[in-house]
């Protein structure tokens, strides 16, 4: 009965205008004020292009932006790596001993409370003599990207396991690892790049994870912003937000356009 408006035209279009205010109006505010003439996000006092000139010349900020980047791209391509591996174990090969256990070992990172996992890394890494530093920030956001990526690409997998192409492909001469580098994987390009671009993204947006494993040194992004909080987050934040979400519209407008062109062809 309370759905009744939802089922004609008029009521479906209200109720998703509505969502995507509620989804859109606080990153359109956040830009907005990255041009307020004022250091506090509070009141509009003109516009001005002061705090990316700022952000420009803020080494720290830039070079706390760089060490995200870099974490997340490195995260991003082993837990790819990883995930084809673990994924072709899962699907490709005959059932074997322990195959549940193994893939609930590989989704438990993406149940556990993120404070639950840092903390355990934390003590991992401290029993076992390793000192904290970039290479065990990379290890602890492979850990939790792995299971995305492998979800990604094994539903890929799952969807060309009756396609018998690889098999095919070895009846014309081509050995197990030819047929996998120039037929399978070409074909698992979609979910490589979705898994990959969601690794990404939960790798450089990370913060309670990087807390507590990141060494001495080793500012990310996030941090580098909570670290801010306590003087007062002034709108060179929200420059630096702007610019990476352009940036990132432009990148998914432009996949966007090829992959239509492909399709086209």
């Amino acid at each position: 009965m309370g759905l009744g408006p939802l089922r004609r035209p008029w009521g479906l279009w209200s109720w998703c205008a509505g969502v995507y205010v509620f989804l859109y109006l606080p990153m359109a505010v956040m830009m907005a004020f990255s041009f307020n003439n004022a250091r506090r996000n509070v009141v509009w006092k003109g516009f001005t292009f002061e705090w990316y000139r700022r952000l420009a010349s803020n080494h720290e900020m830039l070079a706390a932006f760089l060490t995200s980047l870099e974490l997340a791209v490195s995260a991003a391509l082993a837990s790819l790596a990883l995930g084809v591996l673990a994924s072709y174990v899962l699907v490709r090969h005959p059932p074997f001993r322990g195959r549940k256990a193994y893939t609930g070992f590989i989704n438990v990172p993406m149940m556990l409370p993120e404070v639950v996992l840092g903390v355990g890394l934390l003590t991992f890494f401290v029993r076992a003599n390793i000192p904290l530093s970039f290479p065990t920030l990379v290890a602890a956001h492979v850990i939790f990207c792995l299971p995305y990526t492998t979800g990604a690409i094994r539903a890929r997998l799952l969807s060309l396991r009756n396609a018998n192409i690889e098999e095919a492909a070895m009846d014309l001469g081509a050995t197990e690892w030819t047929a996998f580098r120039k037929v399978t994987l070409p074909l698992l390009r979609p979910a490589l790049l979705s898994g990959g671009l969601l690794a990404f993204t939960m790798s450089f947006e990370d913060f309670v994870t990087s807390f507590f494993v990141a060494g001495i040194g080793v500012e990310t992004l996030p941090i580098r912003i909570y670290s801010m909080m306590k003087f007062g987050i002034t709108p060179e934040v929200n420059a630096l937000a702007t610019l990476l979400l352009l940036v990132t519209t432009a990148l998914l407008l432009g996949q966007h356009f090829l992959t239509r062109e492909k399709g086209q062809r």
